[in-house]
């Protein structure tokens, strides 16, 4: 017995309850397309800060100062802190601080039936695009518009946080720096801390500067065109394929009760 002579004998034998799990199943996707929430992906995308003119500070370091190993591991530290401001932002945007800092009605309008903060903290998704250091952030959310003003709002509100912390350290530094000159003798060691010194005022000047910080975005929160839930070119084929199988199961059923 070859394929088609199978399929003729089960349709033969189960055909009417098959067709009608493949009509439930159209039904049920019809249903669902007509009553459930359309759900829509606000996304936006966003880039690393183009802060120039902030040299490395290796390069302000005098000759004589390659041999004191105390400056140059406090040079290392500083380099490293400055080159981690983009990181530091995708981390802290879905921190629990960070989200819970969103305005009353921004977490109202996002999920006014339980906790907002936790359910930004799973449906928040960060994703790379391409080999680019650009970051996509995206929420799936049936009001588009709260979703978007979330999203914009917890980018410049997490901007604006590591700003004041970046500040805060920069002031701590300058001066711990300067009562380091006041007690250092060595003309080299001072030129190296006059150096740093010139090197955090210049940092500390571009973080006061009312501009993006961390993060520039690049591309501002927009909307899918589709709605990405309910999908009815993925329903009505699963749920009538579903509908299909459980009826030749409910058949096959039957018909071995009434043996």
């Amino acid at each position: 017995m070859n394929e088609w002579q199978v399929m003729i004998k089960i349709m033969r034998d189960h055909g009417q309850f098959i067709i009608c799990g493949m009509a439930i199943g159209a039904i049920i996707t019809v249903l669902i397309i007509l009553f459930q929430t359309p759900i829509y992906r606000v996304s936006m995308i966003v880039a690393p800060s183009e802060r120039t003119g902030v040299p490395s500070l290796s390069s302000f370091l005098p000759k004589a100062a390659a041999d004191a190993p105390a400056l140059q591991y406090f040079v290392e530290r500083i380099d490293a802190s400055q080159s981690t401001d983009f990181t530091v932002f995708e981390t802290r945007l879905t921190t629990i601080s960070q989200l819970k800092a969103l305005p009353d009605r921004i977490q109202k309008s996002i999920n006014d039936d339980g906790d907002a903060v936790e359910w930004l903290q799973k449906n928040i998704k960060i994703r790379p695009v391409g080999m680019t250091p650009f970051r996509k952030i995206s929420i799936d959310h049936e009001n588009p518009d709260a979703a978007k003003d979330v999203l914009k709002t917890l980018c410049l509100n997490t901007d604006m946080a590591i700003r004041q912390d970046k500040k805060s350290k920069i002031s701590r530094r300058i001066s711990y720096l300067n009562e380091q000159l006041k007690t250092t003798m060595n003309p080299d060691h001072r030129d190296a801390i006059i150096a740093l010194l010139k090197e955090q005022e210049q940092t500390l000047m571009m973080a006061s500067i009312d501009n993006e910080f961390a993060a520039v975005i690049i591309e501002p929160p927009s909307v899918s065109a589709r709605p990405i839930s309910p999908r009815g070119i993925i329903l009505f084929p699963v749920l009538m394929f579903t509908g299909m199988i459980l009826g030749y199961m409910f058949s096959n059923f039957r018909q071995a009760i009434k043996r």
